[in-house]
């Protein structure tokens, strides 16, 4: 009986062009070039790993180059004489995953990948690491994340799920992502526009999400799952972990159009309308759908986000110990849990058309090194000192007042001077005393007349407070809390908070208009 064998992968000759889908079975490839191995995936007799059927397939990137070699120089310290490359790369995609080959005039040494193709209903983290609702929880998870909102999720589980091509795939729970914990920490966990998102592959047909996810590092902590990878071992070389720890995330939607804005973000809170609801009464801004923006995040939470739904531009750090938002209306928020320190070596110009407001909950330091401390005011210039109150001037002290000039005390007032102490007025001197009078002059005229009252000067009080509410993780996150702490008394009626603050613009900018944010109004 005739047996077919197949050739060596030195002896064979010719393979055909595809193109052809391949499993990858190895990724190691010491040139650098993203060189895979894969097994093609035939119609019948295929041995997944096995060494007659694979094949190195070289990396055929979208668009990539390089300077002409022919116009190099010699000289090996010039940058200007050597190639330069750009380009886009995206490899290696992980073992097991199908992609797209083919193979230049049938040469099997010519073989090349040019595209993945989507695992089955593994496509729900892609670009955005999106949330649901259907989230497969712990009890010890049900009680740190306490929330009926969607939480970031990870794929369906498919060896714990029997999937069927009929069933309603995305209601089938999944495993939270550990993104949630970031998200926690931050105090963006139920904050649809800064934290979780809608942003999947998945969301709808057809669908308006675009962008790009990276793998993320490979999960190599202790107690990690770590498999050999293949059917050869020469394919991996030594056993590696089979699981990620997620990736950085560019996120372009355009938004999903079934929900519109009912106001703009400059004008109405966050309030969005079901276009498919026939029972709904409002009406949304058909130029304003629900979730458009782009976004970087990176695995750990650093993020960078242009949304254009709530016209917001926030830039956040993972941990939500700083971030800046600028607003619709043309609010800067900035909160920095610690210290906020500039520095230039030429001016710094600080104007605001209408107040400035500081508050220091400990000392305002001020110091002009080598020049003078210039202040001008148009009108009035207050100051309330509830301790002592010292000047201490190192040449002349001069004070010219164009009305007239009132000094109180409620204790002993001492005027020193080390040479003469000269008075003079150009009307009447009064001076009246509630108990004895004593003066050591050369003559004094004193009696011919009652000397008249001197006025009190006038008390300076204290600025009006207003409450501002405090956001402080150390408050929990559990019951209603949502890390919010009280509220504190400030000069300021807006102060921004560690997340959730509540005074973000887009959340309800009629409360926070210019009048509403005027400390001397209301």
């Amino acid at each position: 009986m005739s047996v077919e064998k197949r050739p060596s992968a030195n002896t064979r000759k010719t393979i055909g062009n595809g193109p052809y889908l391949a499993k990858v079975v190895g990724h190691l490839d010491p040139a650098f070039m993203g060189t895979l191995q894969v097994t093609l995936l035939r119609r019948e007799g295929n041995n997944i790993g096995d060494a007659n059927q694979t094949y190195s397939v070289k990396f055929a990137s979208p668009f990539y180059g390089s300077t002409a070699y022919e116009f190099m120089g010699q000289n090996k310290e010039d940058f200007n004489d050597t190639q330069k490359s750009y380009g886009m790369w995206f490899v290696p995609p992980d073992v097991g995953v199908t992609v797209l080959t083919f193979f230049v005039d049938g040469d099997p040494s010519q073989g090349f990948w040019t595209a993945c193709v989507p695992g089955k209903f593994t496509n729900h983290m892609v670009p955005g690491i999106a949330g649901s609702l259907n989230v497969e929880l712990s009890a010890a998870d049900k009680a740190k994340y306490d929330t009926k909102q969607p939480l970031p999720v990870g794929e369906v589980n498919r060896q714990a799920n029997a999937l069927d091509t009929n069933m309603e795939i995305d209601k089938i729970k999944k495993p939270v992502h550990p993104i949630a914990d970031v998200f926690l920490e931050q105090g963006l966990l139920e904050d649809d526009a800064r934290g979780t998102t809608t942003s999947t592959s998945r969301r709808n047909v057809p669908n308006m999400v675009f962008g790009i996810s990276t793998p993320g590092p490979l999960d190599r902590r202790a107690g990690a799952l770590r498999k050999t990878i293949g059917q050869k071992q020469s394919l991996t070389a030594k056993p590696v972990p089979v699981s990620r720890l997620g990736g950085t995330t560019m996120v372009f939607d355009d938004g999903d159009d079934q929900y519109q804005r009912v106001k703009p973000a400059s004008a109405g809170p966050v309030e969005y309308v079901d276009t498919l609801d026939t029972n709904e009464t409002k009406k949304g801004q058909p130029d304003i759908p629900y979730n458009e923006y782009f976004r970087i995040r990176t695995r750990t939470g650093h993020q960078l986000l242009m949304h254009n739904s709530e016209d917001l531009i926030y830039i956040g750090n993972s941990r939500g110990t700083t971030w800046i938002e600028m607003t619709s209306n043309g609010k800067l928020d900035i909160y920095a849990q610690d210290s906020v320190s500039v520095h230039t070596e030429n001016d710094f110009n600080f104007r605001a058309d209408r107040d400035i407001n500081m508050e220091a909950g400990r000392n305002i330091n001020m110091k002009a090194a080598s020049g003078k401390w210039h202040v001008e005011v148009a009108q009035d210039l207050e100051f309330l000192v509830n301790g002592a109150s010292k000047i201490t001037v190192g040449n002349n002290l001069e004070l010219l007042v164009g009305g007239s000039s009132k000094i109180s005390t409620v204790g002993t007032t001492h005027i020193n001077s080390g040479a003469n102490n000269n008075i003079s007025a150009g009307g009447d001197t009064n001076i009246g005393s509630g108990g004895d009078h004593v003066e050591s002059a050369g003559k004094i005229y004193m009696n011919s007349m009652a000397a008249e009252a001197a006025e009190n000067a006038e008390q300076v009080l204290p600025l009006v407070l207003r409450d501002n509410p405090v956001t402080s993780t150390k408050a929990g996150w559990v019951g209603s809390k949502r890390y919010q702490s009280g509220t504190f008394a400030s000069i300021m009626k807006r102060v921004p908070m560690h997340e959730p603050w509540v005074l973000h613009e887009n959340q309800a900018p009629q409360f926070v208009t210019p009048l509403d944010t005027d400390r001397d109004e209301g």
